[in-house]
């Protein structure tokens, strides 16, 4: 996790879809699409500054409202909070410094629940639990109804990315404090969701020091390996492995969709980011796939603003709006500026660049309401 603060971490881009459904078929009972009351952002802070977690609100009108969860509970968010997830009504937040998962409200960030678990760093969801990897090198299972916790579950070291798909649960082992072994140990461990155990470990020659996980609509799971080959690699639905493409940042969408949503279903979004670091100048490319067949749609999708002082940045994860399909990638203030605020650049569902957010120190990701 702190090597991320330094290196301007993973980011995430998640593809939106729509069924078959009419654009004039009424529905008056349909429930509200992610994204269209406005969204969370997670801003890291800087542990080596020793600036706390925050967590902003901005509405879909734009209005923006800083430090809910201090707003809310009257406390900070904590350390080096990582990304949340919001699954049913709840927002599940690791917090990987403070050693504990924030159960909250989703619709008022207050606090239902804390979970005390090692060094979070990263949630996902399935079937009425949430998963947690800890960097000690296990994962804990929240029930959802209770907040109770598993034991916890050795998967491997350094556990981050995790994801779940087909009724198993994947977690990126990433080995990433034996830096001088070659991360060795890297490996994909694979949790059988009915019986919560481990089951195998996938391993290739390419995938070491694997870092952010997502899952597609067809089965597929996706992890990248930005400190070493820095591509994006397939896991598919029996488990096999290939090398997709160059990449740094990842992410698809699994909400389903209504006819209300625009966007396009079960693509792959992915930005290649290759830092400079004796000039700290970062360049991208990105690029979008079907998640499908693995085909690539799109090459250098997301488009340069006429004002190129606003493109300028070292991207750290990427979301896309379910409801519209808009694209939001979050950066760090140029990439030695990671002890500064940083913003959100905001494109349309077809790559064009439309406004800049400012936000907090290091800001994380976007959680739509």
């Amino acid at each position: 996790m702190l090597k991320q603060l330094k290196f301007a971490a993973i980011a995430l881009l998640v593809a939106v879809g729509f069924t078959a459904c009419s654009e004039d078929d009424p529905a008056p009972n349909l429930a509200p699409l992610r994204g269209e009351a406005g969204m969370y952002v997670i801003n890291q802070g800087n542990s080596y500054g020793n600036v706390a977690g925050a967590l902003d609100f901005i509405a879909q009108n734009g209005t923006k409202t800083d430090s809910v969860f201090f707003k809310a509970n009257g406390q900070l968010i904590g350390d080096a909070p990582q990304k949340p997830i919001i699954y049913g009504s709840k927002m599940y937040v690791p917090v990987f410094a403070s050693n504990l998962v924030w159960v909250l409200d989703a619709n008022t960030a207050t606090v239902i629940a804390s979970v005390q678990t090692n060094q979070p760093e990263a949630v996902c969801a399935s079937n009425g639990h949430v998963y947690i990897s800890n960097n000690d090198g296990f994962v804990t299972r929240i029930d959802t109804t209770t907040y109770t916790k598993s034991t916890p579950l050795a998967v491997g070291p350094n556990p981050y990315g995790i994801a779940a798909a087909n009724g198993k649960v994947y977690v990126a082992c990433s080995d990433a404090n034996n830096y001088g072994a070659g991360y060795a140990n890297s490996a994909i461990a694979v949790i059988d969701e009915a019986t919560f155990s481990k089951v195998k470990s996938i391993t290739n020659e390419g995938i070491t020091d694997p870092w952010e996980m997502v899952a597609d609509n067809s089965g597929n799971v996706y992890v990248t390996t930005p400190y070493t080959a820095n591509k994006v690699w397939k896991i598919d639905a029996n488990d096999n492995v290939s090398a997709l493409c160059d990449g740094t940042y990842i992410a698809t969408n699994t909400q389903n969709r209504t006819s209300r949503a625009t966007g396009k279903q079960n693509l792959l979004y992915v930005i290649h980011a290759v830092t400079d670091w004796n000039t700290y100048t970062t360049t991208i490319s990105s690029s979008v796939y079907n998640a499908a067949t693995g085909a690539q749609l799109s090459n250098n999708f997301l488009q340069t603003p006429a004002n190129t002082a606003e493109y300028t940045f070292a991207p750290i994860c990427m979301d896309v709006n379910p409801a519209n399909g808009d694209i939001y990638v979050c950066s760090d203030n140029g990439s030695n500026g990671y002890a500064k605020p940083g913003y959100i650049n905001v494109y349309t569902s077809n790559g064009a660049f439309s406004k800049r957010i400012a936000t907090g120190i290091h800001p994380y990701g976007v959680i739509f309401k």
